[in-house]
């Protein structure tokens, strides 16, 4: 998951190239006028947007690993890993160029890698006199993985707590602080009455920070059904999820110009449908897999003592 972020500083050399081949004609416009009207935001938003939605399905992932909410006081205690696997489609983008270089040559169009992607692409005017531009590369990166600690508590009413995330930590110098919350509701709607099923709705929300660079927050709801066969639960929905994050950074001033800082906010709003199972162990250890199909797959696995 770094990576993703580190890459994010190369965006402010790819404003610096188009800032540098565009100056001379657009110095005496305001500063924000600058930014839009070459296209930066738009390319960005673009070469970020597969990260971006890694970061929001991993996050709205592994709230729960059964629909049965035990009676009387009861804690579970562990941790959730989930691995968001990215697609080959999202390693490349048309990138949409702006008239202002079209016209000194260069073309409309290009496919380039985004942040997940390989080798950004070189582009070339007919016009023998204006430089190649370098357009970034990506990270290469198959799939995002993240680690949550959580606690569920339980029940009021068929109802418990669920809360998770880490404290502000930096595992990268690169990267800087992470940190995470989130809390969510799980409720049983058969808890009433006796039946081979249990059918419950759990609803959540995260909010996350990434230094001063990236801040986000995401929103789930699901409606789960899941049996149980002695020591083995099988679980399945599904659910509707939505997410925004915002990107913010200072692209590098070239040839005297300065855009000023640049913030891009992503939204999403998909349909998730997941299925999985829990392993009991000794009435006290539970080994849960769950998979969810989306905007992006991820498989998450998770180990905890249930008090």
């Amino acid at each position: 998951m770094q990576s993703i972020f580190r890459i994010l500083l190369r965006m402010s050399m790819t404003g610096a190239a188009l800032l540098l081949l565009a100056a001379t004609p657009v110095r005496a416009q305001s500063l924000g006028d600058l930014v839009e009207q070459l296209g930066i935001q738009q390319l960005a938003r673009d070469y970020l947007r597969p990260g971006v939605d890694a970061v929001g399905y991993t996050l709205n992932s592994g709230y729960a690993h059964t629909a049965r909410v035990d009676t009387g006081f009861s804690v579970w205690a562990g941790a959730k890993v989930v691995t968001t696997f990215i697609p080959d489609a999202d390693r490349t983008f048309v990138a949409m160029l702006p008239p202002d270089l079209t016209g000194l040559g260069y073309p409309s169009r290009m496919v380039t890698a985004t942040v997940v992607g390989d080798e950004g692409a070189v582009l070339r005017s007919s016009d023998p006199s204006q430089p190649e531009i370098q357009l970034p590369g990506g990270t290469g990166l198959q799939q995002a993985l993240l680690v949550m600690p959580q606690l569920s508590i339980g029940s009021v009413l068929g109802t418990e707590v669920i809360l998770r995330g880490i404290p502000p930590v930096t595992y990268d110098p690169e990267v800087g602080k992470v940190s995470f919350y989130g809390a969510g509701l799980k409720h049983e709607l058969t808890h009433y009455f006796d039946t081979p099923f249990a059918l419950a709705v759990v609803a959540g929300m995260q909010q996350f920070e990434i230094t001063d660079v990236i801040d986000g927050q995401g929103y789930a709801g699901m409606l789960l059904a899941s049996v149980d066969a002695r020591m083995l639960t099988l679980f399945g929905g599904v659910g509707y999820e939505a997410y925004r994050i915002d990107v913010s950074y200072d692209p590098v001033p070239q040839a005297g110009v300065d855009p000023g800082p640049v913030t891009l906010e992503f939204q999403r709003r998909n349909l998730r449908f997941s299925f999985g199972g829990a392993l009991t162990l000794l009435s006290l250890i539970d080994l849960t897999a769950e998979y969810s199909f989306g905007v992006q797959d991820n498989l998450t696995v998770g180990i905890g003592l249930t008090l």
